[in-house]
């Protein structure tokens, strides 16, 4: 066992002393295998640029804007287009095309250097003319926005078309809450006509701060949008000033069987009555059962305004529209003003008549925040042409500050309301005499009904 064991240590000395002769190996090449973290700290500075920085530029770079696939390119010396969708062969639109072409002529009227041109389609007052109009006008890309509809009605149709083309729809007497609802409103439809909740809060305030009412009651139609909205928004607003609705009856249109009306008026104990229907002999049929209870003697009744100027209104009633309010929407414009003055001897003098209707100045409102939208948006080009983005047109009229126009104070709001100084009113009859019929001021005897608010 000894001998081996000497044989092993000599054989392992021979190793060591030739293992000392030869060059050293050098180690392998690394591995692309991932080798563990070591413990040893990295250091948190970080390592110096290999490549020196560029000096900043002595001037700002103009930023490009983001244009949408609507956005169109005018040549040098074509017409910048716009369009509107009214009832012109009525003098209601007619009135309203007039005040759009005052405008164009006021602004301009080019843009850039390219001239402003106007077409027209008649969206006459239903919803296949307003639908189909708008359909035509979107075949026609190089239109930049439209003026329009003269009635509500249309604008349910045209709205939508419009707006999914990214292009705006400005009304100039659509008035109806429902487009400008959150739940209802098309994202390129905006007016500069009043909205006729503006009634809701002049009842409430004359209910509540004129006669004191506390508690108010709604009789509204059962099925109709527009009734419901109405009667939310006026339950909504009433309680905000420190009133309550105690009762919201609905009831088919056309049923003028009233009795169960007027049971649960007088069990809710409503002191105020605001009556939504809008056909005229219903609502003589419901003041004639309200005025037959003793109950209701000295509960406020108001109509709502569609239905009080309708001349069959007093011949149904007589003496029992004696004291009963009316609501309606305010059209009070600054007539003796200069800007409007102006206009109006403009008017005159290229139509060689007055005015034909209420809208105008509404319209040409419109136009001019069209245009100035237009105006703001447009690019010119080094050759002479001109780049709009029709939804940045629509943007801009959104988010346009406050400007003095014709119909008052204008500024969108984000669903589209844009005349900011809009009101209502409250009116009471005096007489029920229909011959008498004469919506007025207060200071003014042959007013009937008189205006009691504001």
């Amino acid at each position: 066992m000894k001998r081996i064991l000497s044989l092993i240590l000599v054989f392992l000395i021979f190793l060591s002393a030739c293992s000392q002769d030869q060059e050293q190996i050098p180690p392998p090449e690394p591995t692309n295998t991932e080798v563990p973290p070591a413990d040893t700290p990295v250091p948190t500075d970080p390592p110096e640029p290999t490549i020196a920085p560029t000096e900043a530029p002595t001037n700002s770079p103009t930023p490009r804007p983001t244009f949408s696939p609507e956005t169109i390119t005018i040549p040098q010396g074509e017409p910048i287009e716009i369009a509107y969708l009214l009832w012109d062969s009525d003098p209601l639109g007619e009135d309203q095309v007039r005040g759009v072409e005052i405008a164009i002529a006021d602004f301009g009227p080019e843009i850039l250097g390219h001239p402003i041109e106007l077409t027209g389609i008649n969206s006459e007052c239903n919803e296949f003319a307003g639908q189909q109009g708008a359909l035509k006008l979107m075949e026609d890309k190089s239109i930049l926005g439209i003026i329009g509809t003269t009635c509500s009605i249309p604008a349910l149709k045209a709205a939508p078309i419009i707006s999914e083309n990214n292009r705006v729809l400005i009304s100039p007497s659509n008035t109806s809450p429902d487009l400008t609802a959150s739940d209802t409103h098309s994202a390129g439809f905006a007016r500069t006509a009043p909205n006729d909740l503006v009634q809701i809060k002049a009842v409430a305030h004359h209910a509540y701060d004129n006669l004191g009412a506390r508690k108010m009651a709604i009789v509204r139609g059962e099925i109709n949008r527009f009734q419901r909205l109405y009667g939310f928004t006026l339950c909504e607003y009433f309680a905000e000033i420190g009133g309550e609705c105690v009762l919201e009856f609905a009831k088919y249109a056309g049923n003028s069987y009233v009795a169960p009306i007027i049971t649960s008026l007088v069990e809710a104990e409503a002191d105020a009555i605001y009556f939504l229907g809008w056909d005229f002999k219903e609502a003589a049929a419901f003041l004639t059962a309200v005025k037959a209870s003793e109950e209701l003697n000295d509960t406020a009744v108001y109509l709502w305004g569609e239905v009080y100027n309708q001349p069959g209104l007093l011949k149904e009633t007589g003496d029992d529209a004696l004291g009963v309010y009316v609501s309606a929407t305010s059209y009070d414009i600054d007539w003796g003003n200069d800007q409007y003055q102006s206009f109006l001897s403009t008017y005159q003098e290229d139509y060689g008549e007055e005015p034909l209707n209420i809208y105008h100045p509404y319209a040409y409102d419109a136009a001019t925040l069209l245009l100035n939208a237009i105006a703001e948006v447009a690019i010119p080009g080094d050759d002479g042409s001109l780049m709009v983005d029709p939804l940045a047109v629509r943007e801009a009229i959104f988010n346009k500050v406050e400007f003095q126009g014709l119909s008052g104070d204008i500024s969108c709001s984000p669903l589209g309301d844009c005349l900011s100084t809009a009101a209502g009113k409250v009116y009471e009859f005096i007489s029920g005499d229909p011959s008498t019929f004469n919506p007025g001021p207060a200071d003014l005897l042959s007013s009937n009904p008189v205006q009691v608010w504001p």
